[in-house]
Order: structure tokens, then C-alpha cells, then sequence
């Protein structure tokens, strides 16, 4: 692979994490990397080849991302107005190990909600916001 190469996939790496919500730590976590190494495979600072590993978790949860994004676009496909919700607050209880934190990150499933959004706009339809409530005892 060329340093060309690189460039390109330490471009793709940190664009993908990015579009589906996911922070370097929650990369590091679900890679099994450090969050230096992470930081290491974006930069172009760092003559260093991106590992395997790296790539593969990115396209699983790019094609994850992709499949949640059209669901949301499927169920709303005809409406002219739509209300999309987004959560300020994960739902999961404390002391969950981090790999299940970064799983079910709420900034994902806000990456989905913004990605879907902004198709449905483009078919014509109008898209509200709002913010679940939060959960009270």
C-alpha cells in the first residue's frame, strides 16, 4: 500500500466514524485499539498503514448505520411531515462494560436520525425535531 493509499483510508476512517456517530474512544473500544492508535490511523501526522481491524468494524458499522437510516426513511416514505426524535440521555444502566456503551451510543442512533432527515427532505417531505422526554421516577 501506498502512502497515497493511506492518506485516503486515514480520510475514509475518520469521515465513516464520524457519519455514524461514532467518537474515537467508542472506534478504540469496538477495534480493541488504543484511543492512540486511533487517533494515530486518522492523522496524517502519522506515517502508519490503518490496521484490518480498524477498517473491518468501521464497515460493519457503516453497513449497520446505513440499514438503520433506510428503515427510518422506508417507514416515513409518502408522509409530507414527519417528527423525528432524537434522545438526550442513553437509556443503559450504569456499570455496563464500555464495548456495550459504545454499541448502543446515543450519538449513533442521532447520526441515523440526522442521515434519514435529511433524505426524506430531499423526497419533498417537511422534518420536525424533538427530544424524547426524559425518563422520570
Amino acid at each position: 500500500m501506498t502512502e497515497e493509499d493511506w492518506s485516503e483510508t486515514k480520510a475514509w476512517m475518520r469521515a465513516t466514524r464520524e457519519r455514524i456517530g461514532m467518537t474515537q474512544h467508542d472506534a478504540a473500544v469496538l477495534a480493541n485499539l488504543t484511543v492512540d492508535m486511533v487517533k494515530k490511523y486518522e492523522s496524517e501526522k502519522y506515517r502508519i498503514q490503518p490496521s484490518e481491524r480498524m477498517r473491518e468494524m468501521l464497515e460493519h458499522y457503516l453497513a449497520e448505520h446505513r440499514r438503520a437510516v433506510a428503515a427510518i426513511v422506508e417507514r416515513h416514505r409518502g408522509e409530507t411531515r414527519v417528527t423525528l426524535s432524537f434522545s438526550r440521555v442513553s437509556d443503559l444502566p450504569d456499570g455496563l462494560p464500555d464495548w456495550v456503551r459504545a454499541e448502543e451510543s446515543v450519538k449513533r442512533r442521532a447520526a441515523a436520525v440526522r442521515e434519514a432527515a435529511v433524505l426524506l427532505e430531499a423526497e419533498g417531505v417537511a422534518v420536525d425535531y424533538t427530544y424524547l422526554p426524559e425518563e422520570t421516577e
